[in-house]
């Protein structure tokens, strides 16, 4: 069927089948979600359920070299090259692990790929009308093979849209998060806890068109690199917070670490693993070291700074126009409990996570990329510019139909 015909008779239908993908930025693996996706003619959704989910973790080799490819210095070209191919097999294996266990025909696939550099706000380079800032943003994992080994359709390269006409790119999940987490009488925020850390703010009683949001800074990252060298590479983050509740958090290193400029910044911002990845991870054991923290200090106080980026960042941009009333904690970083705890100790406001409210932590990212490729099937807008600093609302991602 030709491409033109596909998307026309997807978008006949008035429920779809997708599968999205997530690869976050702490490099732990592909996480995968089957969604059936309810939506009207015009692409407007009223409701998305999860039917089948799958996961698989990077084998340690694999972490290791694309971690490489993140940091300056380091990336060689080849493994660039090679990685772009061989982790579209990763995200390959989880779509057909789903396709296996499905009794439905799925639709199309939504890849978000694995994010090896982020850079919003430019890096000379010569461009022809004499400028010299490039902005641009890098995610690998090939979708003409990703379709070619599964049959399917593949959305991806959902981020460059929105940064070709000025936007950051990021965060995306807004889209996804008024969907699963708005609540009427409520002022929301939902917060992520991945690698880095963004929040989505739902204005009580308001409508899509009011939902905004930024990145709050890091993560996992830090405590994840931290735990990484501590335990010379036997774990890779801090299960349930425990390393982090048996040490003393540095104040004066903190208040140092919240310095950072990045949190200075309004919004439209967002930011990666330029910023926070093993540069300042390396700065932060140092400076740690020579103030006399044992491990558990150091991981204590590292997820001390995500904490209060968290809550700093509330404090200064959410709470002095909105009155939250609640706050849902997803991502990784909801099942640590050590962090959890120090969050909630410095907002008014309840702190739940996902899981409770039914949206697993492993799921929404998975669930927005399959709703942002729905959207881009729809011929739907799916980016804020009020989030991302963009020009104008466009279609997000490339459809790539190689198997037809």
């Amino acid at each position: 069927m030709p491409k033109a015909s596909y998307i026309q008779a997807y978008r006949s239908k008035g429920v779809h089948h997708v599968i999205g993908l997530m690869s976050g930025t702490s490099l732990d693996g592909v996480d995968g979600v089957l969604v059936e996706i309810t939506s009207d003619p015009h692409g407007h959704v009223s409701a998305i359920r999860v039917l089948d989910r799958q996961t698989i973790d990077y084998p340690a080799a694999l972490r290791e070299r694309v971690n490489n490819l993140c940091t300056p210095g380091n990336a060689d070209i080849t493994d660039v090259n090679a990685a772009h191919t061989a982790l579209a097999h990763w995200n390959a294996a989880v779509v057909n692990a789903l396709k296996e266990r499905s009794s439905i025909p799925i639709d199309a696939v939504g890849m978000h790929g694995q994010t090896v550099w982020h850079e919003p706000t430019g890096v000379p380079f010569p461009l022809p009308d004499g400028s010299a800032l490039v902005r641009g943003t890098l995610q690998l994992g090939n979708p003409q093979v990703l379709a070619s080994l599964t049959d399917l359709p593949v959305i991806s390269d959902f981020r460059s849209a929105d940064m070709a006409i000025g936007g950051q790119g990021a965060p995306l999940s807004p889209f996804i998060d008024h969907l699963l987490f708005a609540e009427k009488g409520m002022s929301v925020a939902v917060q992520n806890i991945g690698g880095i850390g963004n929040v989505t703010v739902l204005p009580k009683d308001e409508g899509f068109g009011s939902v905004w949001a930024f990145d709050t800074g890091p993560g996992n990252m830090i405590i994840d690199a931290v735990v990484r060298w501590g335990s010379e590479g036997r774990e890779r983050y801090d299960d349930e917070g425990r390393i982090a509740a048996e040490g003393e958090v540095d104040e004066a290193l903190l208040a140092s670490l919240m310095e950072d400029p990045y949190f200075a910044k309004n919004p439209p911002k967002s930011t990666g693993r330029e910023v926070y990845g093993e540069g300042f991870t390396s700065e932060f054991i140092q400076r740690a070291l020579l103030r006399g923290l044992d491990y558990a200090g150091i991981v204590a106080t590292a997820t001390a700074f995500t904490a209060r980026s968290i809550t700093d960042s509330y404090r200064s941009l959410i709470l002095p126009t909105t009155n939250l009333d609640r706050v849902v904690i997803c991502g990784g970083g909801a099942r640590n409990r050590t962090l959890l705890a120090m969050i909630a100790a410095n907002l008014e406001a309840e702190v739940v996570t996902s899981t409770s409210l039914g949206v697993l932590d492993t799921d929404r990212e998975a669930m927005a990329f399959a709703l942002l490729a729905h959207a881009s099937m729809m011929g739907v807008p799916s980016n804020i510019p009020a989030v991302t600093g963009a020009e104008r609302a466009v279609i997000l991602g490339t459809v790539t139909m190689e198997y037809l």
